[in-house]
């Protein structure tokens, strides 16, 4: 955080670009949190800001009595890797963490750096992905799944956690499978998480004939598709449209190429897309779904208040959601791994309202009023 300290009546508007180059560079980054794992998730985005700098727009109004810091910083970076170089815990019971991180910061780098992805999938918790695609072949009028192959296996080779994809077969035929490949996102979600997966890709594929290009045939496809996660119902990204264009002497293999080069697009997109939002995630704040039963509204608002007191370390904001026949809801912005946030939450507790946390799947944390 950045705090300007300046007497007299004054209005400042700053604004400005820091450009950092492609390079992978080393920067040192320093945090704090009730776990290591929290002080750790700190220091890393620390070590962001500080490495690269941040795309950061601040607008700073000054008066005589007051100051107002409006500061919005965006680190559009990601650690390589780290090693901890100091480490200790405070009286009060918090870590101090300090590493020296590889940073880089493009996003085709990422994709490229095998080690900087699989970093970057360990901090988000390794989520297990499915892939739903129900795809139309208007060459060869049968059922086919290139384009949900081709994006399975540049997944797996990406070293994403892919579920097996025999496990989502077997489900073929019942009434889940097959809303969700209507693209019904609630069926979707249901067999993501009988399969234990905590991100879906649910798409359709067309592949059709382009006509005759040199006498060679033409095969065109058209993808689309949208990740989500499963725990918040959070869309991850979108691809409205990828076409893929091939052509063959034999019209099913132009179909079949175009299905690959389409998918292949829409993969790149997607993968994109999350490394974006993820390094982002990472380097600022991640959201976290809290589930408390058994509330009324009394405590419905006194656990409210409690989140918003950021009584727990790493708590940006928090956000009642909705109350309904005793289940309360809650979303919060939080620096570091949803676990660090329930170990905060089940180590402390507000003045008149006892509660202990009873669960814990990817971003979202189910937790129990006690009478």
């Amino acid at each position: 955080m950045i705090k300007t300290m300046i007497k007299g009546i004054l209005t400042l508007s700053l604004s400005f670009v820091s450009f950092v180059s492609a390079q992978a560079q080393t920067a040192t980054g320093v945090g704090y949190g009730l776990t290591k794992d929290a002080a750790i998730e700190q220091a890393k985005r620390d070590a962001v800001e500080q490495g690269l700098g941040a795309y950061m727009t601040s607008t700073t109004t000054v008066t005589a009595t007051s100051i107002e810091d409006n500061i919005y910083s965006k680190a559009q970076g990601f650690v390589k890797s780290f090693k901890v170089i100091k480490e200790s815990k405070g009286p009060d019971g918090n870590f101090e963490i300090t590493i020296e991180a590889k940073v880089t910061d493009m996003i085709d780098q990422v994709m490229a750096d095998e080690a900087a992805l699989q970093t970057l999938l360990n901090g988000m918790n390794r989520p297990r992905i499915i892939f739903l695609v129900k795809e139309e072949n208007l060459i060869d009028n049968t059922p086919t799944n290139f384009a949900e192959t081709k994006l399975l296996s540049m997944f797996y080779e990406k070293g994403f956690d892919v579920v097996d994809r025999q496990l989502v077969q077997a489900l073929k035929g019942e009434q889940d499978y097959t809303q969700a490949l209507d693209g019904n996102v609630a069926a979707a979600a249901k067999i993501a998480s009988q399969l234990g997966a905590e991100v879906i890709v649910i798409g359709t594929a067309k592949i059709s004939s382009g006509g005759m290009v040199y006498n060679m045939h033409s095969g065109q496809a058209d993808i689309n598709g949208k990740i989500v996660r499963v725990d918040t119902g959070e869309i991850l990204a979108v691809v409205p449209q990828a076409r893929g264009k091939k052509v063959h002497i034999s019209p099913s293999t132009s179909g079949v190429n175009a299905a690959n080069d389409g998918a292949e697009k829409l993969g790149n997109n997607i993968i994109s897309q999350l490394i974006t939002k993820w390094s982002t995630q990472q380097s600022n704040f991640i959201k976290v779904y809290i589930v408390l039963k058994g509330a009324d509204f009394m405590s419905y608002m006194t656990f409210e208040s409690f989140l918003k007191a950021q009584t727990v370390s790493g708590i940006r904001n928090a956000y009642a959601k909705s109350l309904n026949e005793g289940v309360a809801e809650y979303e919060v912005e939080f620096e570091g791994k949803s676990q660090a946030l329930a170990m905060g939450l089940a180590q402390t507790s507000p003045d008149g309202l006892n509660f202990k946390v009873t669960g814990l799947t990817g971003n979202r944390i189910t937790a129990e009023v006690v009478q």
